[in-house]
């Protein structure tokens, strides 16, 4: 059961209402009863109790050792796996019975404080005990002697009664654990429905949003048809077929042709943004054209190569983008070269050894994209760096045959 290692006696029981219940029956049927925790440590009151153990209670180190004594005599029950009888640290003859929920245990149920011969109660060592607890020694010998004399049988049958109780503890415990669970699994639920609410709404949302969007760009090109300004209606009608790749692209591995048709709507924006300063090259082998690679696998890291590769040199510079079999044809290698600023070595080098903690100098897109081919097809495969620094960049991308 879930949780069930954070079960406690107190988060099972309630513990005022258990003491009266334990109270009745303790006086039904003569017998004394104190139910513990865990570590020995009554819950509650002492139910019936002996006067000499009360009297013993009432020192400091008398109840530590009682508490010890429970304690130990009910892990030693709990390593037998049934009830036990056994002789308290002051002579007397107790029982116990652990209590357990699911698997843990959470305390036991005690009592017994008996004799069942007249020579144990002449054993007990009083003048030591008065010495020890601090207690007087009239008073336990006056308190001794009204501990009762019982038979082997009455001691079992304060056993089972024990079993009874602890049983009743136990089933007590499993049900409310079981109610938590259902409550906690009908909140959780709960919240999910809300979630799905609240996605499916931001998902209409979403579908409206674009569709505004390309509305209020088509309506521009057109004005910009009106005006005679070609230029610019190319330059919308890219933007707009980029845009509506990535919003509304819904395949995770798309064919390489497709990824590279919204690729060059990217480079042609990119191209009248920079004119001669920069250009663009894309080889491609056609035989991997019917390949699919995963969804925006190339433009992060294009884009990579013109805001950190090339955008701030003042002649500009050259983005080519290849594509080649390898491994005998069943893999591809992408690649993606810049000859601007390059990288420090020892930036390349923490990254190309996948160490956790890469500088963000490399690119988010670059270590989510890597992150991500590695999580879809395994180790082999992701993005490896060359670069000079002041020389070149060329970023590789493994991926096998789909």
């Amino acid at each position: 059961m879930e949780n069930a290692l954070h079960v406690s006696i107190e988060t099972v029981i309630n513990v005022k209402e258990f003491n009266a219940l334990q109270n009745e029956l303790s006086k039904m049927v003569d017998f004394s009863v104190v139910t513990v925790d865990a570590n020995g440590v009554p819950i509650g009151s002492l139910s019936n109790f002996t006067t000499f153990c009360q009297l013993i209670r009432s020192s400091p180190l008398g109840r530590q050792g009682c508490i010890d004594c429970d304690r130990i005599a009910s892990l030693k029950a709990l390593r037998v796996g049934k009830p036990l009888l056994y002789e308290c640290h002051c002579g007397l003859k107790d029982c116990t019975a652990p209590i357990v929920v699911d698997g843990v245990y959470i305390g036991s149920v005690l009592g017994g404080q008996v004799f069942v011969r007249e020579e144990d109660r002449s054993k007990v060592k009083l003048a030591q005990l008065a010495k020890k607890f601090n207690l007087p020694l009239a008073d336990l010998q006056r308190t001794v002697q009204e501990i009762k004399l019982v038979s082997e049988d009455y001691l079992h049958r304060c056993l089972r009664f024990y079993a009874f109780l602890s049983n009743y503890l136990a089933e007590s415990g499993i049900k409310k654990l079981i109610q938590e669970k259902l409550t906690r699994e009908t909140r959780e639920r709960l919240q999910l429905q809300k979630i799905a609410k609240e996605q499916e709404l931001r998902r209409i949302q979403a579908q409206m949003n674009p569709h505004f969007l390309f509305n209020a760009l088509n309506s521009i090109a057109r004005l910009a048809i009106l005006e005679t300004a070609p230029q610019t209606e190319a330059l919308i009608y890219d933007l707009s077929n980029y845009l509506r790749y990535s919003i509304k692209n819904n395949e995770t591995t798309p064919k390489l042709s497709v990824e590279l048709d919204s690729l060059q709507h990217y480079l042609s924006i990119q191209q009248t943004r920079f004119g001669d300063r920069m250009s663009f090259v894309v080889d491609i082998d056609p035989e991997l054209l019917d390949w699919r690679i995963p969804s925006m696998t190339l433009q992060p890291i294009v884009e990579n190569a013109i805001i950190h590769g090339l955008e701030d040199l003042k002649d500009g510079g050259t983005v080519k983008i290849y594509g080649t079999k390898i491994a005998g044809g069943n893999e591809m290698l992408l690649s993606v070269y810049d000859n601007g600023v390059g990288f420090p070595p020892d930036l390349i080098d923490l990254f190309n050894r996948k160490k956790e903690m890469m500088p963000s100098r490399l690119g988010l897109g670059l270590r989510n994209t890597d992150d991500r081919i590695r999580r879809l097809y395994g180790e082999n495969y992701g993005l490896t760096i060359e670069s000079q620094p002041m020389g070149f960049t060329c970023v590789s991308i493994r991926l096998p045959k789909q």
